[in-house]
């Protein structure tokens, strides 16, 4: 009867096997599997063993569900002890002058940007001031000009992340 229920077992699943057969597999001892088993080993029934489930439960592949407290606690103490490492690298390129954070960098090209902003929408009033000095009647049409382009590229810019001169010429009929 016994040989009927491991026949069976086998021929429905083809990974079930005896626990001594999973103790030479893993090379470990009754005592160990056993303690395997308190700590939620998936078992098929007494003294056979699912030998794909019991690597998922060992070795944590497949669903996080699946496997036992223990494993998802080395899971996490796994993640946290990395996360923990990586903090490390980032300060000690930090302080070597390799990294920059990214809120840094972000406050540096505002500042950079609002400066270049506001040195282009000055550039039409001081044109048309060097401008007036020699031809005072194209000085207001120049500022207005360079004010337009300005704007629209600051526009464009600001919508798209760049800028493409388009030049569009007036044709006079």
């Amino acid at each position: 009867m016994h040989k009927n229920t491991k026949d069976s077992a086998k021929q429905e699943n083809p990974f079930v096997f005896s626990s001594a057969d999973i103790c030479m597999f893993f090379d470990i001892s009754r005592e160990t599997l056993s303690g395997w088993a308190k700590k939620g080993a998936p078992k098929e029934s007494r003294g056979y063993w699912d030998l794909k489930k019991l690597i998922q439960w060992k070795y944590g592949e497949g669903d996080t569900k699946e496997l036992s407290q223990e494993s998802r606690k080395l899971r996490a103490d796994v993640r946290f002890r990395e996360a923990k490492a990586d903090m490390i690298e980032i300060d000690k390129l930090e302080k070597v002058g390799q990294y920059v954070a990214v809120e840094d960098i972000e406050k540096t090209l505002t500042e950079t940007f609002n400066r270049v902003k506001q040195g282009l929408l000055f550039m039409g009033h001081r044109i048309a001031t060097e401008l007036n000095a020699q031809y005072p009647e194209m000085a207001l049409d120049a500022k207005r000009l360079v004010n337009e382009e300005v704007e629209k590229g600051l526009m464009q810019f600001a919508e798209t992340g760049s800028y493409s001169k388009k030049l569009k010429r007036k044709t006079n009929t």
